[in-house]
């Protein structure tokens, strides 16, 4: 554990994936992001491994902690062990699975408290849409969000636009249209923003300034376990959260 690579540099990624009733939600984009991350990090499965056998221990995990039902898994990758010139390691992978309350099913109608983080910026490099093992500015994110009573900090990128959340990608509502930032702007590549934007077919990726959210006349928050998470205000504005709500029943509740 100590030579761990991911451990001593972050150098891994990782995905959290929801199980439900033995199945594992947006498997396919799931197994499509771990790909790409693979290429773009230059990672291999150790031999006899694939996605397929991994994921295939996934519900065998599962089903050995009794929570094929509902389940939070979380699966990291990381490049072996050893020095940071050390090469051709053996990849390393971690399963790890806990029941999962079913409420999470269910959207917060009364809506998140959010507000800015503006202690560090996000880069917006090739690397930036990687759930990566080197995670810092999401914890610090985290930790202000409790500083100040939120249930989640809005972060920020280089040029000072909003960029995703410390735990979800970010999308908002102007005049029944919906938008998210693109990749460009330095989000990570969410499974549930893709599964949104491929089944709502209409989503425009744009990039989001401050201004942008104050004049939205809804914001809502996703990621893999919540689905759709309603804001109800972002530092002092305050949003209604009726269309979010609608979103969540008619595309999250249809996964289950």
């Amino acid at each position: 554990m100590a030579g761990n690579k991911s451990y001593r540099y972050g150098d891994g990624f990782f995905e959290t994936l929801k199980m439900w009733e033995g199945k594992i939600l947006l498997e396919p984009y799931h197994k499509k992001r771990i790909a790409r991350s693979m290429v773009q990090l230059g990672f291999r499965f150790p031999a006899l491994t694939t996605s397929e056998t991994i994921f295939e221990q996934i519900t065998a995990l599962c089903t050995q902690n009794n929570c094929l039902e509902a389940a939070r898994v979380r699966l990291s990758f990381s490049n072996g062990e050893g020095g940071l010139f050390d090469n051709n390691n053996p990849l390393h992978y971690l399963i790890e699975a806990w029941p999962l309350d079913k409420r999470v099913n269910t959207p917060d109608e009364n809506g998140l408290t959010t507000g800015i983080f503006t202690s560090i910026k996000k880069n917006c490099d090739e690397y930036a849409s990687i759930k990566s093992a080197s995670a810092l500015i999401y914890s610090m994110a985290a930790r202000y969000s409790l500083q100040n009573n939120w249930d989640d900090s809005i972060i920020l990128n280089q040029k000072d636009h909003i960029c995703e959340s410390s735990i979800a990608n970010i999308f908002w509502i102007k005049e029944n249209k919906i938008f998210t930032p693109p990749l460009s702007e330095g989000c990570v590549e969410g499974v549930m923003r893709a599964y949104l934007i491929d089944t709502i077919g209409t989503v425009t990726e744009t990039p989001c300034k401050q201004k942008d959210l104050l004049e939205a006349d809804e914001v809502f928050l996703t990621n893999a376990i919540r689905g759709i998470q309603p804001v109800r205000s972002f530092g002092n504005r305050n949003y209604p959260t009726t269309i979010a709500t609608e979103l969540f029943r008619e595309y999250i509740q249809a996964l289950y």
